[in-house]
């Protein structure tokens, strides 16, 4: 029993620091002109909140999908050489400001060389090992089953 309140001691605890700055300030008892005058003198280290939005992150682009044999694919795209906000699109970018990278996966359950391309396609992006921003229509595949 003892376990039980001390681990929702700490969850509580937890709860209790995951908050945004301005959501803290209001709940004890600030103002708007107080949280103003404390975002404009940057007072409670405030400018560094994101207020909850995703962090920036790299920006990568699968150009092909090569199916090894029925067990090993290998993908083949670029990645930003930097982080970018998430409202950063990959069209934005120059062609200069990615690299190549080559990613192996084994023994995947629809992406190797037993699959159609028809078939992978219908299943956007759902299953993919690697988050990638472009649409799946610009994607090749290379050596999978024919229809």
């Amino acid at each position: 029993m003892k376990k039980y309140i001390l681990i929702s001691f700490l969850f509580c605890g937890l709860l209790a620091h995951s908050q945004t700055k301005l959501i803290a300030h209001k709940s004890h008892s600030g103002s708007k002109k107080s949280f103003a005058k404390a975002y404009k003198n940057n007072l409670f280290d405030i400018k560094n909140s994101n207020f909850g939005l995703p962090g920036n992150t790299n920006l990568m682009v699968l150009d092909s999908v090569i199916a090894v044999n029925d067990s090993t694919t290998i993908f083949k795209s670029r990645i930003s050489k930097v982080c970018y906000p998430y409202h950063v699109g990959y069209k934005d970018l120059k062609p200069s400001e990615f690299r190549g990278k080559t990613d192996t996966v084994y023994n995947h359950r629809y992406l190797n060389a037993k699959n159609t391309e028809n078939y992978i396609r219908s299943r956007g992006r759902i299953g993919y090992p690697v988050l990638f921003s472009n649409p799946i229509e610009e994607v090749e595949f290379i050596g999978f089953k024919e229809e």
